[in-house]
């Protein structure tokens, strides 16, 4: 069997076992839950097994997917289930070169972008990911419409933000 569709096979069989898991949990997180608080716990949970580097965060399908490096620079996706605690690698690709990875250093930590969020009164984040030295968020306001906004990963200042047309 080929190593691509071994490891796509290999990945929707741990998100068919984590949702089957987050589903079965009487409190699974929806958009309209708050999940400025469960990304934090991702946040929480992720360093303690060992990940510092965090550039990526989604709430989908019950449970939470983040993009994270080790300390060799290798990609990881974890898939965490807040609730549980629960914290599962889906895929893990090594780096290539000895370099460091490209982009633009972020001066503000995904948890400090969450903060400046929550301080805006923005509760429910769909997803947030550095790249290119900013901060692209998805996020829904109290009406349940969803709004892009992109932060300044060096200051922290919202670059700009936008309605979308799409739930």
């Amino acid at each position: 069997m080929k190593p691509m569709i071994r490891n796509s096979m290999i990945a929707a069989l741990a998100l068919a076992a984590l949702s089957t898991q987050a589903y079965s949990s009487e409190n699974v997180p929806t958009y309209k839950s708050d999940t400025l608080t469960s990304f934090k716990t991702v946040i929480e949970l992720v360093q303690k097994q060992g990940y510092g580097d965090i550039y990526e965060i989604e709430s989908e399908y019950g449970f939470i997917k983040a993009k994270v490096r080790n300390a060799n620079g290798d990609r990881i996706k974890l898939a965490i289930v807040p609730e549980t605690q629960v914290v599962k690698v889906l895929e893990k690709k090594h780096k290539k070169n000895k370099t460091q990875y490209a982009g633009i250093p972020a001066h503000i930590s995904l948890d400090q972008a969450l903060n400046i969020l929550g301080e805006q009164g923005y509760t429910t984040i769909e997803e947030i990911g550095l790249e290119k030295g900013r901060y692209e968020v998805e996020i829904r306001d109290q009406n349940g419409q969803k709004q892009e906004i992109i932060l300044d990963a060096q200051t922290g200042q919202v670059l700009s933000q936008w309605n979308t047309f799409f739930r």
